[in-house]
């Protein structure tokens, strides 16, 4: 019977060594932050609580502990999600070419995360972190450890106001253009109108989205879209809009650009629909001088290749 239980128990254990090799290979750097750290804290905190010592130096390890707990539960949150959301065949382990120390900052600095909203994003840019070693910009801890709940809905709402320029030449698209038109300074209270069910009063968040990092504000607008294009298609919340270019060549672009953060930052943004922005954006480009043209009057169709070509119907 003691044979038999000493190999029931080797065997236990033989496969626990297996599921720990085979967890520790599948979340390889990340691996520390789920769960064996958890582990050790509770058992610590028994130790404690069994221990002798006296009553005030219990209270007093067992606070900090608990607040080292927390923390590590904040860390295992965010390594959860970037495991989850990294892209199949994502390299994890220490052969994946994300830097070391950058990897234990970014984790001490998430341990402060326990918003579940803001720990989705930490994760999201860990992800693509070990998808793409070396691409997450170089103060993005810092911008995220600064962001706060209500500045990442803020900067949401900004990354949803976004409208594709085509300068159309011989009626083939030869020019494509992403932009963030956010005309904020253009008529304050129309643009604050648009936001009141979502975030009050969003002009403010500006300024301090700027000193942040993630945006840009820019004194006059931008203009896009080269002079030796006459007419421009838009995309406005997958919605076409045709429009006659001036003698510039130029389109104006609004008053907001992204950051180098910002721009990584919006790649795991998700968008939120704005209930008048495209009526908004027209209003905004009419009184730049900006002429629309019935859309109506134009054929767009698209090739096998994905090249757009606009040709205007015959009346």
């Amino acid at each position: 019977m003691g044979f038999k239980k000493d190999a029931a128990e080797k065997s236990l254990e033989v496969a626990t060594d297996l599921v720990k090799d085979n967890a520790t290979n599948l979340l390889g750097m990340l691996f520390p932050y789920s769960g064996l750290k958890k582990k050790a804290v509770e058992m610590r905190m028994e130790q404690i609580e069994k221990s002798n010592l006296p009553e005030e130096t219990k209270i007093a390890l067992l606070l900090n502990m608990k607040k080292e707990f927390k923390r590590l539960k904040n860390q295992k949150a965010v390594a959860e999600i970037a495991f989850n959301e990294a892209k199949e065949g994502t390299d994890f382990s220490e052969k994946s070419g994300v830097n070391d120390e950058w990897f234990e900052r970014f984790m001490d600095a998430a341990k402060f995360v326990s918003s579940e909203d803001m720990q989705l994003i930490w994760g999201k840019i860990l992800a693509g972190e070990f998808e793409k070693p070396g691409s997450t910009p170089p103060n993005m801890i810092r911008v995220l450890s600064e962001m706060t709940p209500k500045l990442a809905q803020a900067f949401r709402a900004i990354c949803s106001m976004n409208v594709t320029y085509f300068g159309i030449k011989e009626n083939v698209v030869n020019c494509e253009c992403e932009t963030i038109i956010a005309p904020y300074k253009f008529d304050i209270i129309r643009f604050d109108e648009l936001f009141s069910s979502m975030i009050f009063n969003l002009s403010m968040y500006f300024n301090e989205l700027d000193s942040l990092g993630v945006i840009r504000l820019e004194s006059i607008d931008i203009t896009y879209i080269s002079e030796k294009y006459n007419i421009c298609l838009m995309n406005i919340e997958n919605k076409y809009e045709m429009c006659v270019l001036d003698k510039s060549g130029g389109l104006p672009a609004g008053n907001v650009m992204l950051t180098d953060v910002g721009k990584a930052l919006r790649k795991i943004t998700e968008p939120v629909k704005i209930e008048g922005y495209r009526e908004m954006v027209k209003e905004y480009m009419i009184k730049k001088g900006v002429e629309f043209e019935d859309i109506n009057d134009y054929i767009i169709e698209k090739d096998e290749g994905g090249v757009l070509t606009i040709t205007k119907k015959n009346k």
